[in-house]
């Protein structure tokens, strides 16, 4: 499609339904039907497949018309990109609209205390007992954590193999009673990072993401999209915004 004719299609959809009197969740589900909460994913799932240019024609169309975008910034952003590469068609059915509507909030569980900056040297367990993860260990520094529906997580299924080779990618509800998150207060007084403790949380065998140990190359995914920005690697909306009901 040229660029005028999307110019022209998006100003005459956004003229048609944007109010600011709508409700940010009514909105944001109007935006994905559609098609312009990522105008750059792919059709089948919630796009357009425009390419970085054609989302930026989107864009400039949205901040001329004071229209709010879809709520895929942080750690949301970087759930959906990841599921969008490496996740089955079910996780990206259950788990792709709530991200862009802000309906659950993620939060990224990869840090711990004994590992630093070594990813790899993560020590989180992940064992596969009756048909399910159990997940024991401890993360730190997880921004949001504390109001978070969801998280990204990478743990060690297998201590026998090489560091890189044994681990494994979850996502996992973080509403479940085997997970606890306690805030870190900063000298400032605010409590923006968290540490989240496991104690045998439970992740569906569904939620395995990429397969068993190929944690590493899933986890490479999402910090690639972290280190480069969405609006460098997929062209994502700049027009971005809080979780429904979130307070900052």
């Amino acid at each position: 499609m040229k660029d005028e004719a999307i110019r022209t299609e998006v100003e005459a959809w956004l003229d048609k339904h944007w109010s600011a009197q709508r409700t940010l969740f009514e909105w944001r589900n109007m935006l994905v039907e559609g098609g312009w909460a990522a105008p750059q994913w792919p059709k089948e799932w919630y796009g357009k497949g425009y390419d970085q240019a054609q989302t930026s024609i989107v864009n400039t169309a949205f901040a001329k018309k004071g229209a709010v975008g879809a709520a895929q910034s942080g750690p949301g952003g970087l759930a959906a990109e990841t599921i969008l590469t490496h996740g089955s068609d079910d996780q990206k059915r259950r788990f792709l609209r709530s991200i862009l509507t802000g309906e659950h909030a993620w939060c990224q569980l990869f840090s711990e205390p004994g590992s630093g900056s070594d990813l790899a040297g993560s020590s989180t367990k992940a064992e596969w007992i009756d048909g399910r993860w159990i997940l024991s260990g401890q993360k730190v520094w997880n921004t949001s954590a504390h109001h978070a529906d969801y998280g990204i997580l990478l743990a060690r299924s297998n201590f026998d193999l090489p560091k890189h080779q044994g681990l494994s990618y979850y996502l996992i509800n973080m509403r479940q009673p085997g997970v606890e998150v306690r805030p870190l207060k900063q000298m400032n007084g605010h409590a923006s990072f968290n540490e989240v403790f496991m104690t045998n949380a439970m992740v569906a065998a569904k939620d395995l993401i990429g397969g068993e140990g190929n944690g590493w190359a899933v986890a490479a995914t999402t910090l690639s999209f972290e280190r480069q920005g969405f609006s460098s690697n997929r062209g994502a909306s700049a027009l971005q915004g809080p979780k429904i009901g979130q307070v900052y």
